[in-house]
């Protein structure tokens, strides 16, 4: 974009100080966040995650405070995990008086006193305690509001969409590494909240209809480019003049326990009925979706399942395909020098590798959605400066805006639904300040749920890319035939054939050694590749065929999946488990409308001769692994 620049010096005139030197492109994204506030037309701050929309927005603070005398005051709102982090930026501009408002109610009644009675120039706070206190919060006219990770504000009809715009606010700045994460009606509720009176709630699925076909109209493409440049800027990576180094991907498959399989089994089998409407039984497919999750990531997830006196060892490890996937991987890891940020969906997951850590005596840090204020700050802060091995977090609480680049290695355990999410937690690592190769890998079940979800996070990441060059900003279409194709009760279904053809585990070992790729002095070897490796230690190359459907990947084609081997299985063992049931009640119909847990039906089904199951049913096991300790005390190692 060939916007005037302003120049370092401007911005330390107006308050900047520091050895913070703001790069051309982020001088560049200032000015053009000045000439928005100048016209008092809100915009968005797309920028990739990394390249710094926390300074940017800072010195447009600073502009407007020190070249335009306007005081404010200004309203920032932030994830509690990014708090402290802005609080720490704003120490850059000594001349802005900012007051985090946080604590406890009887703190924030502290805190609304000093705010009439001293000033302010900025109030730091999140998201929750914004809406806990609105009604106080809109006694004021507030010069700009500022919305970090701002997607949260997709969904135009949330709580938090329709309270602030209720605020008394002159400039709306949105900050997202992700701006359009899913679709055009999320992108116009962020249009929307910036500007309300260009882009009416009421007009959104007009909106969405006009510009429902931009793939094969390149005039109407290039009319959406030119309505949302005013409001919209982005650079990536890429484009720019940083020097972040190179990141590899690595997807590795992994085969799963015999354990592992019954379980999965058995979990297919627990409510039939769903299977028979997906639309009737969302809900309830979900709910086996989940379930399945589990059973790959590790069967002691399930209560009941681990026999006591529940001690960490070899069985412990080798219950679970992807526990042993992993521990083969932190070896190499550990041995070679790196340092790894490992990202899982499920808490109780991070609880099983919190375990696995300890018995391997491994340093670590941990972060999830139950660690708050002062413990979350110092776990990022003894991460940043110990030599500790690993990071454990959720991918909710530990992927947005946190700065992690003492890591050079991710670890996704397990994948979120939304593929974005997944990316802004590989952010935390691949950012600016980074000065080593960055390795991301993904441990996937091979032939389960997670495998064509992936497949799906990858053509959705395809066909929700936002392309931004010399100024224009243009969105693929989304295939809405595609994605409506496939139906859940399909996806748990998926590769069943080939998974269930045999009862033994399907573990097998690596060459990791290989499969990472070259190391040295701690740091990784430039690679060019995207690499993904299967657990059979072949290496499978993307096609490039030209086929770009929603399910075409790796060179096969899941457009018709399941297979149709997968459904005459499914329907084998659905006969069977009826079979079964009769013999065991003496009923001619499953008890449909009967809730029975996971555990019950795992038992009954599996783990017991016919004849007991019966009986057993009145007394199904309850007993399960003891909740991790989050506090501990941390061990620092020398790797």
């Amino acid at each position: 974009m060939n916007y005037k620049i302003f120049t370092h010096r401007d911005i330390e005139k107006w308050g900047l100080r520091g050895r913070i030197q703001l790069k051309s492109y982020q001088l560049n994204g200032v000015h053009w966040l000045s000439k928005c506030f100048n016209k008092q037309q809100g915009c968005i701050l797309g920028d990739e995650m990394g390249l710094g929309k926390t300074c940017q927005a800072i010195s447009l603070l600073l502009y407007v405070s020190g070249a335009l005398r306007n005081k404010g005051p200004f309203l920032v709102l932030s994830p509690l995990s990014v708090l402290e982090n802005w609080r720490k930026e704003f120490k850059f501009a000594p001349s802005l008086k900012v007051l985090c408002y946080k604590g406890d109610k009887a703190r924030r009644a502290e805190l609304q006193t000093e705010m009439d009675s001293q000033g302010f120039d900025v109030l730091l706070t999140t998201y929750e305690l914004c809406l806990k206190d609105a009604s106080f919060l809109r006694r004021f006219t507030w010069a700009v509001l500022v919305v970090d990770e701002a997607h949260r504000l997709k969904n135009q009809f949330s709580k938090l969409h329709q309270s602030l715009k209720a605020f008394s606010v002159k400039f709306r700045l949105l900050l997202t590494g992700t701006p359009i994460q899913n679709n055009l009606q999320e992108l116009y509720s962020l249009l929307n909240f910036i500007q309300p009176t260009t882009f009416k709630a009421d007009n959104t699925d007009n909106f969405i209809t006009s510009y429902c076909n931009l793939q094969h109209q390149p005039a109407l493409a290039a009319e959406l480019q030119e309505r949302l440049e005013p409001f919209l800027l982005r650079r990536v990576k890429g484009e720019v003049d940083i020097e972040v180094p190179n990141k590899m991907e690595l997807v590795i498959y992994h085969g799963m326990t015999a354990l592992q399989k019954k379980y999965y089994k058995a979990v297919l089998m627990k409510d039939l009925e769903a299977f028979q409407n997906d639309h009737g039984h969302k809900n309830r497919l979900l709910n086996i979706l989940i379930n399945l999750r589990k059973c790959v990531n590790h069967p002691y997830l399930f209560d009941g399942v681990e026999p006591e006196p529940f001690k960490t060892g070899k069985q412990f490890i080798e219950a679970s395909g992807k526990l042993s996937l992993l521990n083969n991987i932190l070896s190499v890891l550990h041995k070679n020098g790196h340092r790894v940020l490992l990202y899982s969906q499920m808490t109780r997951m991070l609880d099983i590798v919190q375990d696995y850590m300890d018995y391997m005596d491994y340093s670590y840090e941990r972060l999830d959605g139950s660690i708050r204020g002062e413990d979350r700050d110092q776990a990022v802060k003894n991460f940043s400066s110990n030599d500790i091995f690993i990071f454990l977090l959720s991918t909710k609480a530990g992927g947005v805006g946190l700065n992690l680049t003492a890591a050079d290695t991710v670890i996704f355990i397990d994948s979120d639904f939304n593929p974005h999410n997944d990316l802004q937690a590989a952010a935390r690592c691949h950012r600016i300040g980074q000065n080593r190769p960055v390795k991301i890998i993904r441990l996937i079940g091979r032939d389960t749920v997670e495998e064509i979800m992936y497949c799906r996070a990858v053509s959705k990441l395809n066909l929700t890319k936002t392309v931004i060059e010399d100024g224009r900003f243009s969105l693929l279409e989304q295939a809405e035939s595609a994605s409506a194709g496939l139906q859940l009760s399909e996806i748990l279904t998926f590769g069943l054939d080939k998974l269930l053809s045999s009862e033994q585990s399907s573990v097998q070992k690596l060459n990791l050694e290989k499969i990472l790729g070259p190391s040295r002095d701690g740091q990784w070897v430039n690679e060019d590749l995207t690499r993904r490796l299967s657990s059979s230690s072949e290496e499978e190359e993307c096609s490039n065929s030209g086929q770009n459907h929603l399910y075409y990947f790796e060179g096969k084609d899941y457009s018709k999946v399941p297979s149709a081997a997968d459904k005459v299985l499914f329907q084998k063992v659905m006969k069977e488990q009826k079979a079964e049931f009769v013999e065991a009640t003496g009923s001619r119909t499953l008890r449909q409308k009967t809730v029975v847990s996971v555990v019950l039906i795992l038992s009954t089904l599996l783990l017991l001769p016919l004849f007991d199951r019966v009986k057993y049913c009145q007394s199904f096991p309850t007993a399960k692994r003891p909740e991790v300790k989050k506090k501990k005390k941390k061990k620092y190692h020398t790797m």
